[in-house]
């Protein structure tokens, strides 16, 4: 059996800057399709639902993927795994950039999936196990707040880039940071021993079992997924379009990115993750409700929607630990992840189904909020060892 945990003299906080590193290069590939819409449409002829697809592209191999790789990543080698996961990051990515067909776009959008989806699950296993009851939820808040600062960088940057690049060479830059990202991980993660000893080794062979707060964690985390990953898709087109919709709907981010390390740390002065997570689902479903019917400006929608990306994220990612013992963590984020990811797939192309299909912005929005609804419902009836 192979230690997955970080060596006794790994420093904790190199980690999580690696972690950062690398979460960076998968959050600003994540978000590459929305600013870009213009560009595909035209390069591409594409129509809403096909831009739908190609944001979920990226989260297919999760569904299938996550929750063996999740139980994998228990076992794995951490450096060995990291190194692979990025390699597969970097080679989507550049094909993504260098599609001649739509179909390569999909192509290149699938396999950096799964290298993500590596990465996911394993920065998520090692803080976890790195932070384990000290900070672990202001560690996770800072993780989380990645996300967004690989959206606010990239739509902040969009216009410069495509200026000076063009997005062919836009893409080729977001595929460098796979690359940066190489080294920085090999200095924070040792090379283990291969006959090093895992602790819990015993248990960590036995069959995983999913009890009901794993369960309605990952239909909660699925839910919020569908309705959130619809928002910076086409939220931009909703405000008007151009620049001036994609620096609004950075508001998203600015808030998560503020937010999520200062929830995080009341959630570990307090606890009780599992009703942060109600609470930014339903105000997700009431901000989501209020656009539909024309109730609330941009500028404060998205400031609202920011609130719930700083809050459910955060609170989701500090959950496991209290959910399962810890020779189950990989399994449980992958479980999650598998959820997660279903979710982001069909949100937005639904979502952009529904526009196509009817028009106009009130039924999309509807249709969101009440996922978003079912998401606290779900929410509401995790119990933590903590409670």
């Amino acid at each position: 059996m192979i230690d997955t945990s970080p060596a006794p003299s790994t420093n904790r906080w190199l980690l999580l800057f690696s972690a950062v590193v690398s979460f960076f290069a998968v959050a600003t590939t994540f978000f590459a399709v929305p600013p870009l819409v213009p560009e595909l449409t035209t390069h591409f002829g594409l129509r809403n639902l096909q831009i739908g697809l190609l944001v979920g592209a990226i989260a297919i191999p999760a569904i299938f993927l996550s929750i063996p790789l999740g139980a994998a990543i228990d076992r794995w080698p951490p450096r060995a795994a990291g190194n692979a996961g990025l390699m597969i990051m970097l080679i989507g990515a550049s094909l993504f950039a260098a599609a001649p067909s739509y179909a390569y776009l999909l192509i290149g959008r699938f396999l950096f999936g799964i290298g993500g989806l590596v990465m996911n699950l394993l920065l998520a296993r090692l803080l976890t196990e790195a932070f384990s009851g000290r900070q672990l939820a202001l560690a996770m808040g800072i993780f989380m707040a990645v996300y967004p600062a690989g959206m606010i960088s990239l739509f902040s940057s969009h216009s410069l880039m495509l200026d000076t690049f063009g997005w062919r060479g836009e893409l080729a830059v977001l595929a460098a940071l796979a690359l940066l990202a190489i080294p920085i991980h090999n200095l924070a993660v040792p090379r283990l021993n291969s006959d090093q000893p895992s602790p819990d080794a015993s248990t960590a062979i036995a069959k995983p079992t999913i009890g009901r707060p794993l369960m309605m964690l990952s239909v909660a985390w699925m839910l919020f997924f569908a309705a959130f990953a619809s928002v910076p898709t086409f939220a931009p087109q909703w405000i008007g379009g151009g620049q001036r919709g994609l620096t609004t709907v950075t508001l998203i981010m600015w808030m998560a990115l503020v937010l999520s390390p200062v929830f995080g740390a009341v959630i570990d002065r307090i606890g009780r993750p599992e009703v942060w997570v109600i609470a930014g689902l339903v105000l997700l479903a009431l901000t989501l409700g209020l656009m539909a019917v024309g109730a609330v400006g941009a500028i404060v929608a998205m400031t609202l929607v920011g609130l719930c990306a700083a809050a459910v994220p955060t609170a989701t990612y500090a959950l496991p630990a209290r959910i399962v013992p810890a020779a189950r963590v990989g399994f449980a984020f992958g479980f999650i992840t598998a959820f997660s990811n279903l979710g982001t797939v069909v949100g937005p192309p639904v979502a952009g189904a529904i526009l196509d299909a009817s028009g106009d912005w009130f039924l999309m929005w509807v249709v969101l909020a009440a996922l978003a609804g079912l998401g606290a419902v779900a929410a509401a009836l995790i119990k933590t060892k903590a409670t």
